[in-house]
């Protein structure tokens, strides 16, 4: 049997398999422990200070069973595409519940990350038929056109009643009776469309079925070891990732962030910390931008440990240095995480940070690549041959053995089995197995060593092919080029000659902007030159600031990056001296 994967509604049905029960694990706590804490919210007001809103369990089942009654009674149910514009909070924790209660797709976009004007071309893709959404995003909706196409029906997030608009307390002033009709969905309906970052293209829609979130939520549960109920009090950093502190029956600590207008690296580092301590938050997810100012902060200003247990890193590969610098300001009971994957497969592997500065990051600064950790339980892992075009079926692929760079692919209950309707991102990113699962190209290369571990090399995308025998990867060169003094981070690139040749560049982004740039540069070509993962690099050039994605504020922008060394004039790259004058 194959899975089909042009439709949201056609999928391979599992025996065993479940839906997700996030709204009843809520209202069975609400009715045994009413008064458990299961949301903190922390607001800045004016001055710098900090207010704390607590909800119950018992107010949050309630609100959430009563808007989904007021749903209901506006012909919101099973698999109707909702579109959510709702940043992390009261508002957007209850609508979510209630949502899923009923059976309803949450389409979810932030349009921070995606940029205002792409938000319809997305929002065209999924073709949501209700918008829900702030003041603020329904403002935008109105002045770029989103949804205009599909949207037959808006929500906007009020507690005041507004005539002609239909808001969040109407619909829960029309909740009579309480608890929601039942939703009859099945473990293969989709439960979520979220968007990949387009950081390697446009951004795609993805299709989290039911039986793919509920098994994100048990494996991550199961693996992170949050604790149980009041004992959690988890602070998450991204959109959405609100649902594991409440699947595991604790506290939702929601940080003072602009999440609708601002990323992960602009928040207040300061606010974050006072959170951390007035809420006595013991885990965190986060991007490794975000908690290289925590970090910086927290060791500048003193105060001792800062008291979470456990944080976990995602969005992009975490440097060494971070990792010892966040691990010197959690104190001994605490250690950070990073979990690798994509939005189609979040999380794949985990390392902890002991193993990274002990052992992987010397390696790393060697030209090994980033070793990103072992594979999850449920989760498999397997290197292939790199093939820029599809793979249509496992048969078609070319298994690779331990310690040979290839293409990273991995399967397991909780990875996505295709896009909403993209039969070509299907074909370019899924392969087909034998036994009607689905294996998904992550996109990286890297490979497997003898203790099954994944070391990553950078993206299939941004390996520079110098000639038919010289490939360069990214995470192989980059992080040589990052250990030299003075060099903040580099990005390797593709530059074009006008013989036609191809070049390996590397782009760096000094610590000091004013530095001996030429001295510099010739440091970090002679130190690429020891390691033969760099010897490929010929040319250096330089940046003030590299740019960044728009979600993390951690992934490299190396298309921009490239166009920027591509306008460079021929004089401001450095070139490798060749062999006899003075070559390294």
């Amino acid at each position: 049997m194959t899975i089909s994967h042009g439709d949201a509604g056609t999928a391979l049905v599992v025996p065993g398999e479940r839906t997700v029960d996030i709204a009843d694990r809520v209202r069975r706590i609400a009715e045994t422990d009413p008064t458990r804490v299961a949301l903190i919210h922390a607001h800045r007001l004016p001055g710098g200070r900090l207010r704390y809103r607590r909800t119950t369990y018992a107010d949050l089942s309630d609100r959430a069973e009563r808007l989904a009654v007021g749903l209901r009674s506006v012909g919101i149910g099973e698999q109707t595409r909702c579109s959510f514009m709702v940043p992390p909070g009261f508002d957007a924790m209850a609508l979510g519940l209630a949502l899923w209660r009923v059976g309803a797709v949450v389409v979810g976009i932030e349009p921070h990350s995606h940029g205002l004007r792409r938000v319809g071309r997305s929002l065209a893709k999924a073709d949501p038929e209700v918008f829900i959404g702030t003041l603020q995003a329904h403002a935008a909706r109105r002045t770029f056109g989103w949804g205009s196409a599909s949207v037959r029906r808006t929500i906007l997030v009020s507690r005041v009643p507004l005539p002609g608009v239909v808001t969040t307390a109407a619909l829960e002033r029309c909740s009579v009776p309480t608890v929601p009709e039942a939703s009859t969905i099945d473990p293969a309906d989709p439960a979520v469309i979220a968007f990949t970052t387009g950081s390697t293209g446009a951004p795609k829609p993805t299709v989290l079925r039911q039986r793919n979130l509920a098994a994100m939520i048990d494996n991550v549960l199961g693996h992170w070891a949050l604790g149980e109920g009041r004992d959690v009090v988890d602070m998450p950093t991204f959109p959405m990732f609100w649902i594991i502190g409440l699947a595991a029956g604790g506290t939702v600590v929601v940080p003072p962030m602009d999440f609708a207008l601002h990323g992960p690296g602009d928040a207040d580092p300061a606010l974050l910390l006072r959170t951390i301590r007035d809420c006595g938050v013991r885990s965190m997810f986060a991007s490794p931008a975000l908690l290289t100012n925590l970090a910086r902060y927290a060791a500048d200003h003193g105060g001792g440990p800062i008291g979470v247990r456990r944080i976990v890193a995602g969005g992009a590969e975490v440097p060494g240095p971070l990792f010892a610098a966040v691990r010197s300001v959690l104190g001994s009971d605490g250690e950070l995480y990073s979990d690798s994957g994509a939005t189609e497969a979040l999380p794949v592997t985990e390392i902890a940070g002991a193993e990274v500065v002990a052992d992987t990051w010397p390696r790393t600064e060697q030209g090994a690549g980033v070793c990103v950790g072992r594979p999850l339980p449920d989760v498999e892992v397997r290197i292939v041959g790199i093939d820029d075009g599809p793979i249509a079926s496992w048969d078609d692929a070319r298994p690779l053995p331990a310690g040979t760079v290839g293409e990273v692919v991995a399967r397991g209950p909780h990875i996505s089995e295709g896009y909403d309707r993209q039969p070509r991102a299907d074909a370019e990113n899924k392969i087909a197995a034998g036994d009607g699962r689905t294996w998904h190209r992550l996109g990286d290369t890297g490979y497997l060593d003898a203790g099954g571990r994944l070391w990553v090399c950078g993206r299939r995308s941004h390996r520079v092919v110098v000639d038919e025998h010289t490939t360069v990867f990214p995470l192989c060169c980059e992080p040589v080029a990052n250990a030299v003094t003075g060099v903040a981070r580099s990005a390797l690139v593709a530059l074009e000659g006008a013989d036609g040749k191809t070049s390996a560049v590397l782009c760096i982004e000094p610590v000091d902007a004013a530095c001996d740039r030429p001295a510099l540069g010739r440091e970090v070509l002679a130190r690429l030159g020891q390691v033969e993962a760099g010897r490929a690099v010929s040319r250096v050039a330089f940046v003030d600031r590299l740019p960044v994605d728009r979600r993390h504020n951690a992934k490299l922008d190396r298309p921009r990056i490239g166009a920027i060394v591509a306008a460079l004039p021929p004089e401001a790259i450095l070139e490798r001296p060749v062999a006899g004058d003075g070559a390294p």
